[in-house]
């Protein structure tokens, strides 16, 4: 119970994250479209706490602040970057998509479907060649799996033996389109396992198999120094960005996992640590906001 508990506090703490990052987003604090990773808490976390950084890499999509944060990122730092202020991890210049901590084992995310597969590749080559037990792991959507470049690095670390583990979160759906249509209906684990890795589907609702089947095939990654995929089934409980219309969302609005993990503690205990983490969540935004505010104003600089 103590480790699903911890699971639903991390998880409750990403999800408030969110929800107050597309209050700032609908105010006009935030430049440019906000990707939320809502339903998708579960996985990320479940994954990352297998991983330590920053001897692990981990690189993600656009939809990325979830799994920065499940890596130990500071979320005061992560919510001014996604403001676009100087406090923030890149001094605001990458903004909601582009966010990296190396140094607490998230290397990059970014904004083109599919890209940040091929830069794991790099990272688990470096672990490799370092020999100091370390591994990379790649987090991508469905819609990222039929792109070139994700199949080629499925190919490049399986003939290399590099310790590079997939997470495809599948959401079902790549922007609008469904992940059946644009994949022809191909079994996409299947897909994976066909290039000669272990592959293993995972389910997002289920927070304590999950947190058991990451550590197990982390753990194979790590002693094997092979690539394994995961296929996490996971909804997505927003428009492809926020504030986006998204009628085709309907089958997915009564399918949340932390709802479901909320139903197996004790309602008190569940509903004081959601109150707890929007009230975290609150303060980072908050804080996040203020610190810009408070900033100088930018003078002209050169970026080199």
């Amino acid at each position: 119970m103590n480790t699903l508990l911890s699971l639903y506090k991390e998880a409750s703490f990403i999800r408030a994250f969110e929800l107050h990052i597309a209050v700032a987003s609908e105010a006009g604090h935030v430049p440019g479209l906000v990707h939320l990773c809502s339903g998708a808490e579960l996985v990320e976390v479940a994954i990352c706490r297998s991983l330590t950084g920053p001897r692990d890499q981990v690189t993600g999509s656009h939809r990325s602040h979830g799994l920065a944060l499940a890596m130990g990122a500071d979320p005061v730092a992560v919510a001014a970057e996604i403001l676009g202020r100087k406090g923030g991890l890149s001094k605001g210049r990458g903004g909601t998509q582009h966010l990296i901590a190396p140094e607490r084992g998230f290397l990059a995310s970014n904004g083109i479907v599919g890209a940040q597969v091929p830069v794991a590749a790099g990272a688990a080559l470096t672990a490799k060649l370092m020999a100091a037990g370390g591994i990379a792991a790649t987090f991508f959507g469905d819609g990222a799996a039929n792109q070139g470049a994700v199949l080629e690095t499925m190919n490049l670390a399986v003939s290399l033996n590099l310790p590079l583990l997939f997470v495809m979160e599948n959401n079902g759906l790549g922007q609008s389109t469904s992940a059946d249509y644009a994949s022809g209906g191909a079994d996409l684990c299947a897909r994976a396992a066909a290039f000669g890795m272990k592959a293993e589907r995972m389910d997002g609702y289920k927070g304590a198999r999950a947190i058991k089947q990451s550590a197990e095939i982390i753990d194979y990654v790590r002693m094997s120094g092979k690539p394994a995929f995961i296929e996490a089934n996971v909804p997505r409980l927003s428009g492809h960005y926020f504030g986006e219309k998204a009628d085709y969302l309907a089958h997915h609005e009564a399918d949340d996992p932390l709802e479901d993990l909320a139903e197996s503690l004790d309602s008190g205990v569940a509903e004081r640590v959601r109150l707890e983490a929007e009230q975290a969540a609150h303060d980072a935004v908050s804080d996040a906001l203020n610190m810009g505010e408070a900033a100088p104003e930018k003078s002209a600089e050169v970026v080199l």
